[in-house]
């Protein structure tokens, strides 16, 4: 190989953004924090709430404790429950399923793309029809997941959902930065959940999520669903809710992280069309027209995935395989698969994640594809 690895590649590389950032900023934001004690739901969570909503450009923004939560509380809004089907899809990770059965409500699954990853519209379209003449489920939402970063077709399944008077929620777990048909991740559809995981494109030191919308009557359900379903007085609980607030501290982390965080999607941006470019005899993620991915997580098709993440073990370049099994084979999921989904069960034997997070050097880059190129 021409090029040599000079320091070890990191899958994610939490310390170096750290050190842009400047240890010594978070560590006084920490001290501000122990000294007004305001260490729940703080004033620093209320200004990332403002900053997060002028970003995205959506009038409201709520955070809360995760991603997961922030999924059950958009739901909770539109009062989603037993006797309710949510359209997901299977390939991705479990937490989109699981805040649909944790509500009570029939998640129903959706196969995949196969250029994209994401949701197929058209596959969606023929579970809605399914559902509706084969069951008394109401149809009631679609979750889309904007897998590894890619914002899904929401051109096409906002008008799905629209024809059958449904709410689209967007995942935007993995998407947050993207950007599609002008818009940012967050804006584009009735709803969007995001998390902040130490992994994700804007991550925080722990657990974090937040919801956006532009109803100023589901972002007060939302707020109240957030403490227990409380109402106007704090001990009038007026609805089933759940505790789901932000500790200040992981707001004022991904307040600081926001003031690197536009020229990181700008190196993601370079990474994602060096590997492009360089990468050859893989198949990569297809990004719709009009859509810049966030590139979470940069992700190849291999038909021989086990030999290539050997391979790759032993040239010192760090793989995974997101996802492996789709929600719809999972023990706990089992009982609400109805059909086979070919395309998704075709990528999780197929998928290999590199490296892609915006310190990743240009050397380390140049050797990864070599690495991958050479592999027979």
């Amino acid at each position: 190989m021409e090029h040599k690895l000079e320091k070890p590649i990191a899958f994610f590389d939490m310390p170096t953004q750290q050190k842009t950032i400047g240890k010594e900023k978070i560590l006084k934001s920490l001290e501000k924090i122990l000294d007004h004690g305001g260490y729940a739901q703080g004033p620093e969570t209320k200004e990332l709430e403002e900053k997060l909503a002028k970003y995205t450009g959506m009038k409201y923004c709520l955070t809360c404790s995760s991603g997961t939560d922030a999924l059950i509380l958009a739901l909770m809004s539109w009062g989603v429950k037993a006797g309710d089907a949510v359209f997901v899809p299977s390939f991705t990770f479990v937490a989109t399923a699981e805040a649909v059965a944790f509500l009570g409500a029939t998640p129903v699954f959706v196969d995949s793309d196969e250029k994209t990853f994401n949701i197929c519209p058209k596959d969606l379209e023929t579970a809605i029809k399914a559902t509706k003449e084969k069951t008394d489920l109401n149809l009631k939402a679609i979750i889309a997941v904007d897998i590894f970063g890619q914002p899904a077709d929401y051109r096409a399944i906002n008008k799905i959902a629209k024809s059958y008077n449904m709410k689209v929620l967007g995942d935007a777990a993995q998407s947050f930065g993207s950007e599609l048909d002008g818009k940012k991740a967050g804006a584009f559809c009735d709803m969007t959940a995001t998390s902040f995981y130490p992994t994700k494109p804007l991550g925080c030191y722990g657990d974090g999520g937040a919801v956006f919308c532009n109803s100023e009557e589901e972002y007060e359900i939302l707020k109240s669903c957030r403490i227990h379903g409380m109402g106007g007085e704090k001990y009038d609980n007026i609805r089933l809710g759940m505790t789901a607030r932000m500790d200040s501290f992981q707001a004022a982390v991904l307040l600081h992280k926001m003031e690197v965080f536009e020229q990181e999607m700008k190196d993601r941006q370079i990474i994602a069309k060096r590997y492009k470019d360089g990468l050859t005899n893989n198949t990569h993620q297809t990004v719709i027209d009009g859509a810049m991915s966030a590139w979470a997580i940069y992700t190849i098709l291999s038909d021989n995935r086990d030999a290539l993440q050997a391979h790759l073990r032993e040239l010192n370049v760090p793989t995974a395989a997101f996802y492996p099994r789709p929600v719809h084979t999972q023990t706990a999921y089992k009982k609400w698969a109805t059909r086979s989904l070919p395309v998704c069960e075709r990528l999780a034997e197929q998928v290999v994640s590199i490296p892609m997070q915006p310190y990743l050097d240009e050397n380390s880059q140049n050797y990864i594809i070599e690495a991958i190129n050479s592999f027979n």
